[in-house]
């Protein structure tokens, strides 16, 4: 994104000579020919680049690298909330909804081999997406209690998620099975590809002068799962792995207890009770997860982990 400004204005203009026309410029380039010149942005993508360019012109002024604030003028604001309202509509006029249907996602886990059906079952039992599941740590699995503790990486916000008795039996060979460690960062994880490494990965590219080049994003969760929904006859397009996010999402907040949603899917808590907030029951926080169970296989059935699930000695 920033490559496409720069080359826009001029590796050589002076962050001083920018004026509003020059955004107002930009922007309009960006939803007639996007980043690469071949189709323009919408408004997701829109929003994202814009807030890219301001923030590194705002971080230059904060940190004294240039002497005034730029100014944008209004045409390079964020698009409203009204149109992304529009845009997602439109979308999901055309597309479906970024949600699976309980049918779906039984096929899913009863296709699904290796390591992809844990992964499967994470993102429905407690709204994992695919960096979620590429950090889950062997130390965040309580075995004897049944349950996932950790801070989500994204926010730093406290996690619990109790766990299915067949997404418990899915982990536990996963670390049966773990295949051995590619280098230091990879040792603590739970998941592991073939190869030792995290399923979700960056390889960053330096020049000879220590500059960054290019960096490569690695989601193999998200193509292997592409693979399984095209195998299923059942891939379209805003329909990925974080689907299941969404879906868990939408099943639970029929349970009606929003705290325990939120300490579940890794969310802070918001307003004053974030702060007062100290505990939240693992019942409450079981019957959110056992909703969502039912919700998946049809049945009413209070699910508990019936026994202690000892994982191996890694």
């Amino acid at each position: 994104m920033l490559d496409s400004f720069v080359s826009f204005t001029g590796p050589g203009r002076l962050a001083s000579d920018l004026s509003p026309d020059d955004f107002l410029r930009y922007r309009q380039r960006l939803a007639r020919s996007g980043l690469g010149g071949r189709k323009g942005l919408g408004v997701y993508a829109l929003t994202r680049a814009i807030t890219v360019v301001r923030s590194v012109l705002k971080y230059a002024y904060e940190m004294n690298l240039i002497d005034h604030p730029i100014k944008y003028g209004k045409a390079f604001e964020q698009p409203s909330s009204t149109l992304k309202r529009r845009s997602r509509r439109a979308t999901e006029l055309i597309n479906g909804k970024r949600l699976f249907e309980a049918r779906e996602i039984r096929s899913l886990i009863e296709t699904a081999q290796g390591p992809l059906r844990a992964l499967i079952l994470l993102g429905i039992n407690g709204g994992f997406g695919n960096t979620d599941c590429a950090g889950l740590t062997l130390s965040a699995v309580d075995w004897e209690r049944g349950i996932i503790e950790f801070d989500r990486a994204k926010t730093g916000t406290e996690r619990v998620v109790p766990l299915w008795p067949d997404t418990l039996q899915a982990l536990k060979q996963v670390q049966e099975t773990r295949p051995k460690p590619a280098d230091e960062d990879a040792e603590r994880l739970l998941f592991l590809t073939g190869s030792g490494k995290a399923w979700v990965r960056q390889y960053v590219h330096y020049g000879e002068d220590g500059s960054i080049k290019r960096v490569v994003n690695v989601d193999t969760i998200g193509d292997q799962f592409e693979i399984l929904l095209r195998k299923l006859g059942l891939k379209r397009r805003g329909l990925g792995f974080y689907a299941l996010r969404h879906t868990f999402r939408t099943w639970a907040d029929e349970v009606r207890d929003q705290h325990a949603i939120h300490r579940i899917m890794g969310h802070t808590i918001p307003g004053m009770s974030g702060i007062y907030v100290e505990e939240i029951s693992l019942d409450r926080l079981r019957a959110v997860v056992n909703h969502v169970r039912s919700r998946l296989f049809g049945t009413a059935e209070t699910l508990q982990p019936s026994a202690p699930v000892t994982a191996n000695a890694t």
